[in-house]
């Protein structure tokens, strides 16, 4: 989809901005748009649904940035409700006006060196179609952090225990045996005791000898030893204080695995050594394709994003409990750029023969991970919706696309003497066309009569853009309700002084 060169003029230099303080008129239109309470919203590197989410966290919103939450709306729905199915990332039901940040491509042009030519915007979920390219933001945040605090003190009374540094390097050495820990490493901390340990299979014994290299550079510790059992080996440490420092900062249990937030700001060049040893703990490869799997939700969705901050094409896909499994994690990297920056990290050399170009479903540039609606759905819903306000960037992420945290909204404001609006001024929340429209309109009323305003219709205001693709002729219908709410709300003001 493009816009004429007026609407794009209109869009970028919106005219007549802002608010009339002491205005005659005021008009207010829009939809309020939502989402179900078990959509999944990506919180401070954390997923949680937002029926859960709670004011003054942080939130990704489309800049790449995370950004503070102001407000949490609750409210009854009943209509329709649009299910999404987005390639890699899973599904979205959201309410038919919500805004998503995308790409709407014409059914000729659905390959990405093509995507160059469409602009960047904000769909109704009514609007979009099967083919058409969410825009998923990249987090942009670095933060080179050099030292971690070791902050577990020692008991009051422990004088035997090995004294163990008061600070930690952040080094490659330390940042593969995080990557290892969250893979294959337990905790038990006990009152009184204190083990931290690596389970490997048989055949890994090269890993088991790192993690010791590892736990010796960097705490001063030896292995109480390695231990064969069945299949596999287990390498063991005896600290207390080593143990509970693995299992403030990276979780205990498989279940509750994750990484501290500060992890997740380290340059990509940085990350690339957790996913190394993660993948190597809990991922494999085979011809064409590399799995990781994990229980840790918070782990799963982690790994996502810094998977996205190495531009690689994956697939995410939830399984869900079954008898005694519990729900489960999957990613799945199958294109072959993306198997091979993969296998490059990981240490895995990778042979394809060379084959005919095909037309990628997912890509990045530096700002956004794209990737292809492969379904749409309608379904009726009755029950709780959400929606967010959310400071600067005004949207934020869910587990698979970012949305405007409202609809089109507009607030038209008009200023009246002798019967002719003497000025107008708007502000909108919307797509670009809505911004077009809004603008437009307000150079179109200035200097008429009430009456000449009336006469106004959208199409007029469509016209004097040049045109409106048809799936953003409803912009031009909401400018003229603005219009005309402004208008009637002038009319009321009047009537009140008149009486």
């Amino acid at each position: 989809m493009q816009y004429s060169d007026k609407v794009m003029d209109h869009f970028m230099n919106p005219r007549n901005v802002g608010e009339i303080k002491d205005a005659d008129g005021v008009g207010k239109v829009g939809n309020p748009v939502c989402i179900t309470g078990d959509t999944l919203v990506n919180i401070n590197f954390d997923i949680k649904r937002i029926s859960d989410v709670e004011v003054n966290k942080k939130v990704l919103g489309h800049n790449g940035k995370y950004c503070r939450i102001e407000k949490v709306f609750e409210r009854d729905y009943s209509g329709r409700i649009y299910k999404l199915g987005i390639q890699s990332l899973g599904y979205l039901n959201v309410t038919p006006e919500h805004h998503i940040l995308a790409l709407k491509m014409s059914h000729q042009n659905r390959r990405h060196a093509k995507y160059l030519k469409y602009t960047p915007d904000w769909y109704c979920a009514q609007e979009l179609e099967k083919g058409d390219v969410i825009m998923y933001p990249v987090p942009t945040k670095q933060k080179d952090v050099k030292t971690m605090k070791f902050d577990i003190e020692s008991p009051k009374w422990d004088f035997k225990s090995k004294k163990l540094p008061k600070k930690i390097e952040i080094s490659v050495q330390f940042l593969k045996l995080i990557g290892f820990y969250l893979s294959e490493g337990s905790v038990r901390t006990d009152k009184c005791k204190g083990t931290l340990c690596f389970t490997f299979g048989s055949r890994e014994r090269n890993y088991c000898n790192q993690v010791a290299k590892f736990v010796e550079e960097i705490f001063g510790i030896r292995p109480a030893g390695m231990y064969e059992k069945r299949n596999s080996i287990n390498v063991v440490f005896y600290s207390a204080r080593l143990a509970r420092f693995f299992e403030r900062y990276f979780g205990k249990g498989a279940l509750n695995k994750h990484l501290p937030d500060f992890m997740l700001f380290l340059p990509p060049e940085k990350q690339r050594f957790i996913i190394e040893t993660l993948w190597k703990g809990d991922g494999c490869f085979n011809r064409r394709t590399a799995k990781f799997c994990t229980i840790s939700k918070k782990l799963a969705h982690q790994l996502k994003i810094l998977l996205m901050r190495q531009h690689i094409v994956f697939s995410f896909l939830t399984v869900a409990k079954k008898g005694i499994h519990r729900e489960n994690y999957h990613l799945y990297v199958k294109s072959i750029p993306s198997l091979k920056k993969l296998g490059k990290i990981v240490g895995v050399n990778l042979e394809f023969p060379q084959k005919k170009k095909k037309s990628l479903k997912a890509w990045y540039d530096e700002q956004f991970f794209y990737t292809q609606i492969k379904s749409v759905g309608v379904k009726e819903f009755k029950g709780k919706v959400y929606n967010l306000e959310v400071s600067n960037s005004h949207s934020y992420t869910t587990d698979s696309a970012c949305l405007h945290n409202c609809g089109d909204i507009m607030q038209l404001y008009i200023k009246v003497k002798d019967n002719v609006i003497v000025d107008a001024k708007f502000k909108t929340f919307g797509c670009g066309a809505a911004i077009a429209t809004s603008s437009m309109m307000t150079k179109l009323v200035k200097g008429k009569t009430i009456d000449e305003a009336l006469k106004i219709s959208n199409k007029a205001v469509a016209e004097a853009l040049d045109g409106l693709p048809p799936i953003k002729m409803h912009c031009s219908m909401l400018a003229e309700e603005a219009l005309r709410s402004a208008i009637e709300d002038y009319k009321k003001r009047k009537d009140q002084k008149s009486d």
